[in-house]
């Protein structure tokens, strides 16, 4: 039987035809249902039970306002009822400190970045884990996510690196029976298509829906 996937994509930073090469490989026809929107909202359906959520970005259509606290709250209990999530690149923009998504969800959240630049991704040494297992280091021109991460709550597994500073780039954690995860790094074609980087989503993927 194959898993369903929600994807929520396609704005005007963050179009689909940069996200589909990626999205088309990590996800085949044979293995999974794939069902693709704007709109965060539509994950709020009652009957709409996916396997994995996949925040490509924030989902807020132009004109509509940001998700509410109760909002959020709908799709955390989702995730706490067995539902996997994965907050990728602009999934975490938009998230307040304050928020269900990083105070019972996520942990998690976009805060800066600069202007483009070459970016190294690179699992943690030591740290083991089924998400970063065999994944190399790897560098690609991309926009740096700044993150704040609150690492009490969350596995760290991943940094990135680049001129300007290292960060959080790669997180997860469980709730409830769900799983969460965070790649905060896949703006631009060239890292999204990385070989490691899709070894190291696919890795997420595979994790997040067990």
């Amino acid at each position: 039987m194959k898993k369903q996937v929600v994807v929520i994509w396609n704005d005007f930073y963050h179009p689909k035809e940069v996200i589909e090469p990626a999205l088309n490989k990590l996800f085949p026809e044979d293995s999974w249902e794939v069902m693709k929107t704007e709109r965060a909202r539509d994950l709020l359906r009652p009957e709409l039970q996916p396997n994995l959520a996949v925040f490509y970005t924030n989902g807020r259509p132009e004109g509509e306002t940001d998700l509410t606290f109760e909002e959020q709250s709908i799709i955390t209990n989702k995730v706490k009822a067995g539902m996997g999530i994965l907050f990728y690149h602009a999934g975490l923009v938009l998230i307040e400190p304050d928020s269900p998504f990083y105070q019972e969800l996520n942990s998690g959240r976009f805060v800066h970045h600069p202007e483009q630049s070459i970016v190294t991704v690179a699992p943690i040494k030591n740290v083991i884990h089924p998400i970063t297992e065999n994944v190399k280091p790897f560098s690609q021109k991309d926009e740096h996510y700044f993150c704040q991460v609150d690492v009490t709550r969350t596995n760290l597994l991943a940094c990135a690196t680049s001129e300007h500073i290292t960060s959080a780039s790669v997180w997860c954690h469980e709730v409830g029976e769900g799983r969460v995860a965070g790649i905060s790094q896949g703006h631009t074609l060239e890292m999204q298509n990385d070989p490691e980087m899709l070894k190291l989503t696919g890795n997420t993927i595979g994790w997040l829906a067990r």
